[in-house]
């Protein structure tokens, strides 16, 4: 029986907007409903990698946890572990009826008594070990019905908070793989998680090509794993079961893996490679777990410290203490291992510490390991479809020997899940079947031809002009002298590149009135000595500033908005690419487009090729066009002055420095053909609470609406919206801050005058939803599917396994370069132009031909690509900040403790906004330098 409008359950499990004002939901707008499924295209049958969840009990019990005295949260884990395993008369037998998030929440198939208090003795520290009792009290809630979730679809219950049920059951159908495998997903127990099953009996039936782990370098290891998410949608509940890969640290002695980073990096400071790693150590005689706060390269010999009355050295304290004498006493550095309470530090030799098992890596991948991990990640959909039904068992949701998986599990290996079976819960181990439809091709118009029958998602260029050629009044060639530039073996020049290049420019419609001069940098120092390129961009610095100072004396008025520099690299580079891009973009105002030379190949075909796409990026850049849909498929957005927005949010990653920004982008179209999206960039905060949201929107929606209204004629008399980046929690504050901030950036535009009809719409890639083409079970053939065994471009999907409420579909708009295709997912979140689902969704998979840089179709719609490119290219302009090492002698100043830390994070962010000083210089925001 559903309950009556304004009842709550669980502390806000059902809450209204209108009986709520206090917690401001009463002020957020309500998702448009779905304006009926879409009918455009050819129908076809697909599986999506989603499973039927059967519940047959009636409710389930929620219960509050309290332990006294308090532990820490990195405790709870293993308190946890203990109450499960605790004898109590009063407990023991509801354990196999329970699942908790090992945190504060419990649920139960049965009514616990109440009052219910449990004691757990936990047993600690060298032998003999401590004891220390915890109590938990464990206190009843309320009752929660799986009618609770509303699955049909009642638009009088939209409003109601179902995350506590969801959550309930996701740690239910998680309770086996909880036991048996390794969890990773953030600290959040009740929504979805992934799991590494370390055993390799577990996947003792797979092919060899298929096995769950792989080594990415000396450091790291790949693992695979298997990610699980309960999900509503209409009339059912599903699980989403999908693959997950993660890197993880080998276990190896420390020194050695510092020693490792060390080469790999170019002597790079340690700490943030190895920060919070849990290390063993067994030099006091029994094995003592510790994490890393921080590595001290004084080495243990000289590094002292007071041992009571004595001043004594690190090293002489281990021989005197424990007998232990080191062997890299001179040359190995130690950590500190103290705890943020503790007042003075800890020092470890790391000879005497190896890297404990099962540890995720959160830092960046170097370039030869993100290869590695795009091998290892990249499957065809037959072998995922095998992995899924493998992980399936693995979760306990099916049992062994499922059909199509070869199997031999040890009768060691628990395969049971007495835990669904407790809860009423069954899985259906069979992907769910949808009917899916295939949406028609856009045609394209180039400058001197029309293109009608375009297949998979790409199209031949071959003898194509662009619409309009942009004019290029001055240019140069940049050779940054890092090493060899062209192999002896090859017959090119930088003089024949610059040829090349400029043919093939002009074969695509490019003009060029200026002969370009060729610049070369002194040789740059080399890369061991000079570990963070600071000399070599002050060389390259010095070049280009010489350059742009010439090339402005010869030019009358302002320096030539058209003007370029060809850079010619020799390697990818993690910081000279960057400040490149930085000084020209921030200082000198002046494009710049880079060509790896080693990849030009050596074949004439393929150096066409190359160029042919960079000059898709200049012609872009310096205001031209190349290409456009045809008029029939532009029209919906043709029928009104619309103007069609991107906006993305990129932040610091777990390597970057504290206090480091995020960086927000607002892109938006300035023309009706929908080509030329300028962008907004700024630094903000990135602390947890507002780093998602986009802070000065108003302002750069500002910004978007000028640039749009400097045109001949007015503003726009509609808004699409694209909103890259946010998640399924963070929607009500997509409505509640940005949409409010964009009527803002209205009020100030528009004035007294009506303003324009807004759509918002999210786009998420972040998802572990996978199609399949359908197999046709009698006759053993498969439908709609690509070469690769993909799924087809334009497919699209907006029912089985799309929201309850909200109006949503997952777009498939282009094909797989490699492995499994993933789409996009699409929530129309804000609507006041009442599209149809045709409209949204043909216009999505229409414009995602227009793609400025590529002779094919993308998965994300452009407007949200180019905001994420504008994001890509703000974290350039602050490199040193975001990789952290480069800052590390700013680092090496500071103290440890939080108070400390936090001011140096105040210190970093104030020094990252004068980096980035008045952001991006005036002869290139009003174009899409960021291409």
């Amino acid at each position: 029986m559903s309950p009556a409008q304004g009842e709550r359950l669980s502390d806000g499990l059902l809450t209204t907007d209108s009986e709520s004002p206090e917690d401001g939901a009463s002020f957020l707008p309500s998702p448009p409903s779905r304006p009926g499924a879409g009918k455009a295209g050819v129908s076809v049958k697909v599986q999506a990698n989603f499973f039927r969840v059967n519940i047959q009990g009636q409710c389930i019990y929620e219960y509050t946890v309290s332990i006294s005295p308090e532990p820490l949260p990195s405790r709870k884990f293993e308190l946890f572990k203990l109450l499960e395993r605790s004898r109590a008369q009063e407990w023991r037998e509801f354990v196999p009826f329970i699942a908790h998030d090992r945190h504060s929440k419990l649920y139960s198939a049965r009514e616990l008594p109440q009052p219910l208090v449990v004691e757990v003795t936990e047993k600690v520290g060298p032998p003999p070990p401590r004891e220390h009792t915890f109590t938990f009290n464990i206190k009843k809630n309320c009752e929660m019905n799986i009618e609770d979730l509303f699955l049909k679809g009642n638009l009088e219950y939209r409003n109601y908070n179902t995350s506590p049920i969801i959550g309930a059951y996701n740690l239910i159908l998680q309770k086996f793989a909880s036991t048996t495998a390794m969890r990773v997903g953030g600290g959040d127990e009740v929504r979805s998680g992934c799991y590494y099953f370390k055993d390799t009996e577990y996947r003792s039936g797979l092919p060899k090509y298929l096995q769950p782990q792989r080594s990415l370098s000396d450091r790291l290891q790949a693992w695979g794993g298997v990610f699980v998410s309960v999900r509503p949608v209409r009339n059912q509940l599903m699980v989403n079961v999908g693959l997950c890969v993660s890197a993880f640290h080998k276990s190896r002695s420390l020194g050695e893996a510092i020693s490792i980073f060390r080469r790999a990096s170019h002597g790079a400071d340690p700490t943030r490679f190895l920060q919070k790693l849990k290390v063993t150590s067994q030099y006091r005689g029994y094995v003592t777990t510790m994490r890393v706060q921080e590595v001290v390269d004084t080495p243990p010999a000289t590094l002292r410290f007071q041992w009571g009355d004595e001043d004594i050295s690190v090293a002489d304290y281990l021989k005197q203490r424990y007998n232990t004498t080191l062997r890299h006493a001179t040359d190995w550095p130690v950590i500190n291992v103290a705890g943020k309470k503790s007042p003075h530090p800890v020092y470890v030799p790391v000879e005497l510490c190896m890297i404990a098992d099962d540890q995720l890596y959160r830092g960046k991948l170097e370039d030869n390991e993100a290869r590695e991990m795009i091998k290892f990640a990249c499957r065809k959909p037959d072998d995922n479809r095998v992995l899924i039904d493998e992980g399936l068992r693995l979760l306990g949701f099916s049992k062994p020997n499922v059909p199509g998986i070869k199997q031999s599990i040890p009768t060691n290996v628990r395969t049971d899940n007495a835990a669904l079976g407790n809860f009423d819960v069954t899985v259906d181990p069979h992907m769910v079947d949808i009917l899916a439809r295939v949406l028609p091709c856009p045609k394209l118009q180039y400058g001197n031809r029309k293109l009608d029958n375009i297949r998979d998602g790409g199209w031949n260029t071959l003898g194509c002009k662009f619409v309009r050629g942009a004019v290029v009044e001055s240019w140069c060639v940049l050779v940054v002298r890092d090493g060899p530039l062209i192999p002896n073996s090859s017959d090119l020049t930088p003089d024949s590149l610059c040829k090349a290049f400029e043919k093939k420019c002009k074969e695509c419609g490019i003009v060029f009135k200026g002969v370009p001069t060729i610049l070369k940098t002194e040789a740059l120092p080399d890369i061991q000595r000079d570990a963070y390129r600071r000399e070599a961009l002050a060389e390259v610095h010095r070049v280009i500033k010489n350059w742009c100072n010439a090339n402005s004396k010869r030019s009358t008025g302002n320096r030539s908005k058209s003007s370029f520099i060809l850079v010619l690299l020799r390697r990818r580079d993690n910081f000279i690419y960057p400040g490149i891009k930085r000084m020209c973009d921030l200082e000198f105002g002046v494009h710049t487009v880079h060509v790896l030379v080693p990849k030009l190949g050596g074949t004439t075909s393929k150096l066409d090729q190359y160029f042919a796409n960079v000059a898709l990026k200049l012609n872009i850049k310096l205001g031209g066009v190349n290409h456009l849909l045809g008029e029939s498929d532009i029209r919906w957005l043709k029928q009104k002055k619309t103007m069609v927005v991107g906006m993305d949010v990129t932040h610091p990653s777990p390597g970057s420095h504290l206090g480091t920004p995020s960086i927000a982008a607002v892109v938006a179209s300035v023309d009706d053909s929908f080509v030329h999206f300028p962008a907004s960039l700024r630094c903000q905060i990135s602390k947890q609470e507002v780093r998602f949201m986009i802070g000065d929107l108003r302002a750069m929606f500002n910004e978007r609406l000028h640039a749009y209204g400097g045109r001949p004629g007015t503003l726009p008399e509609r808004v699409i919206v694209y909103r890259d980046g946010v998640s399924e929690t963070q929607y009500d504050a997509v409505l509640r801050d940005e949409l409010q901030s964009i009527k803002g950036a209205f009020a100030d535009k528009y004035g007294n005058l009506p303003h324009p009809p807004l759509t918002l719409v999210v786009c998420g890639k972040r998802h572990h939803v996978r199609l399949f083409p359908a197999q046709d079970q009698t006759s053993n053939t498969t439908s709609a599917k690509d070469r690769s065994g993909n799924t087809l471009p334009g497919t699209v999907v907006d029912n089985t396994i799309t929201s309850v409420f909200y109006f949503d579909f997952y777009l498939q708009a282009h094909t797989a370069i490699q492995g499994h295709v993933k789409g996009t997912h699409y929530v129309v979140l804000y609507d006041e132009n009442n599209f149809g689902s045709d409209e949204v969704q043909q216009g999505t998979y229409n414009a995602s031909y227009l793609y400025a840089r590529a002779s094919k179709s993308v998965s994300l719609v452009p407007p949200a690509y180019y905001a994420d490119l504008a994001c890509e290219r703000g974290r350039c302009y602050l490199n040193n900040f975001f990789d952290g090492n480069a800052l590390e002698e700013d680092r090496k100043g500071s103290a440890g403790g939080s108070e400390a830390k936090e001011d140096d994070g105040r210190l970093v962010f104030n020094k990252a906004l004068r980096a980035w000083g008045e952001g991006v210089h005036r002869n290139l925001k009003d174009s899409m330098f960021y291409i």
